[in-house]
């Protein structure tokens, strides 16, 4: 069109032009395309014709929230937003009152992760998702009152990745529940009511799914049916259910699985071969039971892998050693919060040399045998808190000086004693590896003669009449010869020397 006028009066074109150029108001108003955004970039409408939602432009599109608003309000934003044609890549739709989702609510919209959080949602029509099959990665609908899962509206979400049903009032899970999710990679359920999983409820699922929650429902016993069928998975949660009982076949097909979470269940033993088919898992939470007994073939299947077991908040008796011993690659064993009174002097033979953490506080431990720490070479972390120990002697920490890196004694019922020399020299050592977390714990231990406590690492020793370590007399001695080796040998060369003269 400019070309045009140019071409019939050059004249008057420049004279615009002129006008244009010393006039910034008339130039701010004139809408030159992608001024307010950079090129390919979306960009929010006014915030009136949005309200009571907001727009923030991001990197990969928009981010909408509306937030304690009605449904008559966010039908009104998705309309204006739907002449825009933009690319939204947040829709977060939280604390507001909106008991249905309607069909083609977001027809011709492309959303990529979409919230509908805390919101009162009972149900969703069939309609209401089925355009979003293309773009929706990612779907968050919890804390809602969702009391069944609403399959015929998930169907047509191919690429959705993300489903969260979290905090909803589901019940069962029915066969093909998730039917039509093909790329879906990770499934949250925790805290519902589920108490059923029928066989078929993850039908369509096999292919990809990684990760599934189930944590914090009724279950009370593992689905196995309906897992079984889960080749590609690798964690699964069952935590905070009322499953009494586990079998052998339980976890059968899910060869891939690295990580299982038990924890907080009502079990009272780990059978013979529970777990014998994971033969890939990595991590085993059990605390949080009622576990009393650990048949010594309970971690059969997992000797190659397993490297983080935890035991903790049982009624444990003793350490389960027998069953630990197969354990080639275990680091971490937690056995907190237990009824262990007794520790065997073989507690860890067999397996403790790959150890590097260990937790055993909060049990009622008396007495640590001389040998119990010998073959814990790498151990980095040991936490003997809150027992029943009123000795520690250097003997039994000896093996373990070079590789510790955290040690807690605390809350203890120590005598202050000679025996406890070691532990300031090992705190400074500590604090040489850089490691601040030993300045917060202060073990304390008790004076008989003064009838008071001391920090361990204040006791007054000169008041104690210590005789200094076998260990620390042969320092003490090899240090001694050495300067007199070398004082003799400065005399041999001043006496040279003055002969030369």
């Amino acid at each position: 069109m400019a070309n045009k006028g140019m071409k019939k009066d050059n004249a008057v074109f420049y004279g615009f032009l002129i006008v244009v150029l010393s006039a910034p108001a008339i130039v701010q108003s004139v809408a030159w395309p992608q001024q307010n955004s950079p090129q390919g970039q979306e960009s929010c409408p006014n915030a009136n014709e949005i309200a009571p939602c907001s727009c923030v432009v991001k990197k990969n599109g928009l981010d909408i929230l509306c937030e304690s608003t009605d449904i008559q309000h966010i039908t009104s934003a998705m309309s204006t937003l739907k002449g825009k044609s933009p690319v939204i890549f947040y829709l977060k739709l939280r604390h507001n009152n909106l008991p249905k989702l309607q069909g083609f609510l977001f027809l011709a919209l492309e959303i990529r992760h979409l919230t509908i959080h805390n919101s009162s949602l009972a149900a969703i029509e069939e309609t209401a998702l089925s355009s979003l099959g293309k773009g929706l990665t990612q779907l968050d609908v919890s804390l809602n009152q969702l009391s069944n899962v609403p399959s015929s509206a998930f169907r047509n979400l191919h690429h959705l990745l993300i489903l969260n049903l979290n905090h909803n009032k589901i019940v069962q899970v029915h066969d093909r529940a998730f039917e039509g999710l093909d790329n879906l990679e990770i499934l949250s359920l925790y805290e519902n009511k589920i108490s059923s999983v029928e066989a078929n409820a993850f039908k369509g699922l096999e292919k990809k799914l990684k990760r599934l929650n189930l944590g914090g429902n009724h279950l009370t016993k593992v689905p196995q049916q309906s897992l079984q069928i889960l080749d590609t998975l690798k964690k699964l949660e069952i935590q905070e259910n009322k499953i009494e009982h586990i079998v052998q076949d339980d976890f059968v097909g899910l060869h891939n699985l690295d990580s299982l979470i038990l924890a907080h269940n009502h079990l009272r033993e780990v059978p013979a071969d529970a777990f014998k088919s994971l033969i890939q898992l990595n991590s085993l939470e059990l605390e949080g039971n009622a576990i009393a007994t650990v048949d010594k073939d309970g971690f059969t299947g997992l000797e190659e892998n397993l490297q983080y077991l935890r035991l903790g908040d049982n009624k444990i008796k003793a350490v389960p050693s027998d069953a630990l011993r197969i354990l080639h690659r275990l680091r971490h064993l937690d056995l907190r919060n237990n009824d262990i009174h007794v520790i065997a002097d073989d507690a860890f033979t067999g397996y403790g040399d790959s150890l590097t953490f260990l937790n055993l506080q909060k049990n009622d431990i008396k007495v640590l045998p001389p040998m119990v720490f010998e073959n814990l070479n790498s151990l980095e972390t040991l936490s003997i808190q809150n027992n029943k120990l009123t000795r520690l002697p250097e003997d039994i920490m000896e093996p373990l000086m070079d590789s510790l890196r955290v040690v807690d004694i605390t809350d203890n019922p120590l005598i202050c004693s000679c025996e406890l020399m070691w532990f300031p020299n090992l705190l400074k050592a500590l604090k040489d590896r850089d490691d601040e977390m030993q300045q917060k714990k202060k073990p304390l231990c008790h004076m008989n003669v003064e009838q008071r406590e001391y920090y361990v690492q204040n006791m007054p020793v000169e008041k104690m009449d210590c005789v200094v370590s076998r260990s620390s007399k042969q320092n003490n001695n090899s240090a001694s010869s050495m300067r007199q080796f070398f004082l003799h040998e400065i005399l041999k060369l001043l006496f040279v020397q003055l002969t030369m003269f």
